[in-house]
């Protein structure tokens, strides 16, 4: 199977998404499929990888800057296509380019197409007019409708884009984030303390992951003296590793609540450090905006099984009604709410959390089955197209 991914988004060093990208193209190279990685240089020094990727130039201007880069990508591909290079061509987020997903179907190449978000719904948020918006509805639309298949981490989403593109249930698959088992397991606290040079007796409120709109910190942040109050005999602090657009803003709030001292700020680390950072936690927290959630539901975020892997108490939003994916091993609070969200974490404090067999429970969660999954996919969409 020779499989072309490409993707405008930014896989820098300690960004989410090239995680992702690479565990779906680790997992294919080593099947023994012959990949390419296209994406842009957003950065001076970018990822090493194991499978074969080309970093493309790209100027970062919003727009006019993507628009060049996808149409580099839309003339390589053309070329190829043209020499029955490629088997089948992954996209993730190239929600803009509308061209590229109709060359494919004209040359008789499947295309798939990942959507971890609506791009009608970033431009909404930034304010877009009325004309941008319709424009981006129907690239976005018209990408959906050319695509062979639909890939989505979740089934949400899977819901709200057929309902709103009209897209059939049958062209759209669900595969959820997958953890690396190979990074992400149960550490001892006190070494991964120790090697962290962390406080060896404080109680560690975790969180890990980017510091964006789409994560609720204030709940968190909100609640500390009400918590420090209640940890009798404990130091409480809290461990925070991560980077992102809010995180000027979330120590701004700290500094205005006055406990400043009583925080690890991190910041971005290596994917490989990660599990340490959990593994040193007491208890790691993962929760999402009401409004978010009333839209989306639990999306099953990766954050959560690197949580599970590494077998630490989890407190998560959750919106009553709505079905969860960890009811079972994780806390659950609802959404914003601070005395809950107390109340969770004296729980943990006091042996009353959830108890759970790690390694059975993330066993079938790897990035590996995740990307066995869609590969087997590609298979059928490549034996499909050799018929038609």
């Amino acid at each position: 199977m020779r499989i072309l991914y490409l993707t405008d988004g930014d896989l820098a060093p300690h960004k989410a998404p090239q995680i992702h990208v690479s565990q779906f193209l680790r997992h294919w190279h080593r099947a023994g499929c012959d990949v390419l990685l296209r994406a842009p240089r957003t950065r001076t020094a970018m990822p090493e990888f194991e499978f074969p990727h080309e970093w493309l130039p790209h100027s970062g201007i919003r727009l006019l800057g993507d628009w060049l880069f996808q149409w580099r990508l839309y003339r390589q591909l053309k070329r190829e296509l043209r020499a029955k290079r490629w088997d089948v061509v992954y996209t993730r987020q190239i929600s803009t380019f509308p061209a590229l997903y109709r060359l494919c179907r004209r040359m008789g190449v499947p295309v798939l197409c990942e959507v971890n978000g609506f791009l009608l719904e970033n431009y909404q948020t930034g304010g877009a007019s009325s004309f941008k918006l319709n424009m981006v509805e129907k690239m976005e639309a018209e990408i959906l409708r050319q695509s062979n298949l639909v890939v989505v981490p979740y089934q949400a989403l899977k819901q709200r884009i057929c309902a709103h593109y009209h897209v059939p249930d049958a062209k759209v698959m669900v595969v959820e984030n997958g953890v690396d088992l190979d990074l992400f397991h149960v550490m001892n606290r006190e070494s991964c303390r120790q090697a962290l040079h962390l406080d060896k007796d404080a109680f560690y409120v975790g969180f890990v992951g980017s510091f964006d709109f789409y994560h609720d910190m204030g709940t968190m942040l909100n609640a500390y003296h009400s918590l420090a109050s209640q940890l009798l005999g404990k130091e409480l602090r809290y461990l925070l590793v991560g980077d992102g657009a809010s995180r000027k803003e979330v120590e701004r709030k700290i500094d205005k609540l006055g406990f400043s001292g009583a925080v690890d700020f991190i910041g971005a680390v290596s994917h490989t450090e990660v599990a340490q950072y959990i593994n040193a936690a007491d208890v790691m927290v993962s929760l999402q905006p009401l409004e978010r959630m009333k839209k989306l539901g639990e999306a099953s975020s990766l954050k959560v099984k690197e949580y599970l892997a590494c077998g630490v108490p989890i407190i998560l939003s959750h919106v009553e009604g709505q079905p969860s994916h960890f009811s079972d091993v994780c806390i659950h609070i609802p959404p914003e709410n601070k005395s809950a969200f107390v109340k969770a974490v004296v729980d943990v404090s006091e042996g009353n959390a959830p108890s759970y067999d790690s390694a059975r429970l993330v066993a079938p969660m790897s990035w590996e089955c995740s990307a066995h999954k869609v590969l087997q996919k590609m298979y059928d969409l490549k034996g499909k197209s050799c018929a038609d």
